[in-house]
């Protein structure tokens, strides 16, 4: 078995710069030989679970995390970053690996936290959240847009020195120093000379956005379309054809892209690809023990509960199609309609569908949300798509168009002769 561990392992499905899901990337681990995975997105908690399903079975131990957003000064301060004249950025990176279930809850906290109080931009933590939800999590200083990273960019090594002592002090043997074999060589270096003069081991990470090599370009296709650059004047697509390889077509096409992975390697890499890429910098003696520190983390998390079909949606009262009846009832006669024969008919078709599908729920919740939203002053469209055609939906006011008297059809929304649709969380 491979002696490392993938550690700071991304899949970033909203921001389209991260290919593969959990599962492909366990796969590719399990070939490897490794032992363990990290999962630690951006900004959000929402990947462990499938990451813990995709580890079941495979003999791939989950490690979940998560690379926070964390302010230099505090989630509060919400200056432009053409204000700050410190050189502080908005938010830097840094990532948080829960040791066990008490860490997972603390983890839980602070994105809560940083969704509700220190949104800006990105949803930033700081060292207050940190520091009180710190324990049983283990923290690592983060990438080239760590904090400390950043200070050694901007030259100030004292204030690196200081971030290091400070998170030293709070989290002990628990706080690393991250190296990895994109990073220029000069960073890398200052953070090993920062671990000798400090005693705090270094760890070697790897970026993986996609699991392989040959996925290269579609990584880069995807960073594209969730980027939007401008396309080259007096270049055509026909023109760009003519280019060798996929990566002359798109700088072509694309000569001033505000991301890529080009040049980067943030793939999945086995041991030996690792060894290999650090090799390209620096002496076996630098790196080989900081890619067996992953180990070490490894051996310090420990199991996470997996609660099987858990529910995560509102509580529906004890028969949702009584009060979804009901409700529609009350929102036609507000609408002066259901005295009327064809709404009537057209409403109890409806009904007997919804309720033979078992989507009572379903609707009962969109409408929760629906007058929610617009209560507060929330805007909320006339409706779109096929559920226009649902008199259900114009009677509940998920909708404001009566179909009815624009001559849409139920059944291009929901087909009554289709299979019947299983509910996923019914009890």
């Amino acid at each position: 078995m491979s002696n490392r561990v993938e550690l700071h392992a991304h899949s970033h499905y909203s921001l389209m710069d991260g290919l593969n899901t959990p599962q492909e990337m366990v796969e590719v681990a399990k070939e490897f030989g490794m032992p363990a995975m990290a999962l630690t997105d951006h900004g959000t908690l929402s990947g462990h679970r499938a990451l813990q399903q995709a580890c079941r079975d495979s003999g791939v131990k989950p490690i979940l995390g998560v690379e926070a957003y964390i302010s230099a000064t505090d989630r509060f301060d919400r200056r432009t970053k053409a204000s700050r004249a410190d050189g502080t950025q908005i938010y830097n990176h840094i990532i948080l690996i829960a040791k066990d279930e008490f860490g997972l809850r603390n983890l839980n906290n602070m994105s809560r936290e940083a969704w509700e109080s220190g949104y800006y931009h990105k949803p930033r933590i700081d060292w207050e959240l940190l520091d009180t939800y710190g324990d049983g999590v283990i923290v690592l200083s983060g990438c080239m847009n760590g904090l400390i990273p950043k200070a050694f960019e901007r030259g100030d090594e004292e204030e690196a020195i200081n971030l290091a002592r400070k998170y030293k002090d709070r989290f002990g043997e628990d706080f690393y120093l991250e190296v990895q074999s994109h990073n220029p060589p000069e960073l890398n270096n200052a953070l090993w000379n920062l671990s000798r003069q400090s005693g705090i081991k270094t760890v070697a990470t790897t970026d993986c956005h996609f699991t392989r090599p040959e996925l290269r370009w579609v990584e880069e296709a995807m960073l594209i379309l969730s980027t939007s650059p401008k396309m080259a004047k007096g270049v055509s697509y026909s023109d760009a054809k003519k280019a060798k390889n996929i990566f002359d077509r798109l700088r072509m096409l694309y000569p001033e892209r505000p991301i890529s992975f080009e040049e980067i390697d943030v793939f999945l890499m086995s041991r030996e690809e690792q060894e290999e890429a650090f090799a390209k910098t620096t002496t076996p003696e630098q790196y080989m023990s900081d890619i067996d520190t992953t180990l070490e983390i490894s051996d310090k998390v420990g199991d996470y509960e997996l609660v099987e079909k858990r529910d995560f949606l509102p509580r529906i009262d004890e028969n949702p199609d009584r009060t979804l009846r009901r409700k529609v009832k009350e929102g036609l006669q507000s609408k002066g309609l259901f005295d009327k024969p064809e709404y009537k008919a057209r409403a109890e078709e409806e009904l007997e569908t919804l309720s033979s599908k078992n989507f009572a729920p379903y609707f009962l919740i969109v409408e929760d949300i629906v007058t929610w939203a617009r209560n507060n002053n929330i805007m909320v469209g006339p409706g779109r798509g096929s559920a226009a055609g649902s008199l259900v939906c114009y009677a509940l006011g998920i909708t404001q168009v009566d179909p009815i008297e624009h001559d849409l059809l139920f059944f291009r929304f929901i087909d009554a002769g289709s299979a019947e649709y299983e509910y996923p969380f019914d009890r």
